[in-house]
């Protein structure tokens, strides 16, 4: 399985997790989550994120035209609330 890196990449309005731009962390190997020392992250911006996730980590397994490919910015379920860019390591 793929490794991805997760970074925020913008917050609408307001995030209650204080996450900032660049905050960011990691999923590794078979769904190790790997967080910066010092660092956190919002239980409900992960819950919203793992079908992606896993998805994401599979994503030479899923047919051609699968749109998650295509996708690497995703929202938490605060519609105000982060922006994340998964990426492919």
């Amino acid at each position: 399985m793929k490794d991805l890196k997760v970074e925020v990449i913008g917050i609408k309005k307001r995030c209650g997790a204080k996450h900032k731009p660049g905050d960011h962390f990691f999923i590794r190997g078979a769904g190790m989550l790997e967080i910066p020392k010092g660092k956190k992250v919002c239980l409900y911006a992960l819950n919203g994120l793992f079908p992606f996730l896993t998805a994401k980590q599979r994503e030479d397994e899923l047919p051609a035209d699968d749109w998650i490919a295509e996708t690497a910015v995703l929202a938490c379920p605060d519609p105000d609330g982060v922006r994340f860019r998964i990426t492919t390591l």
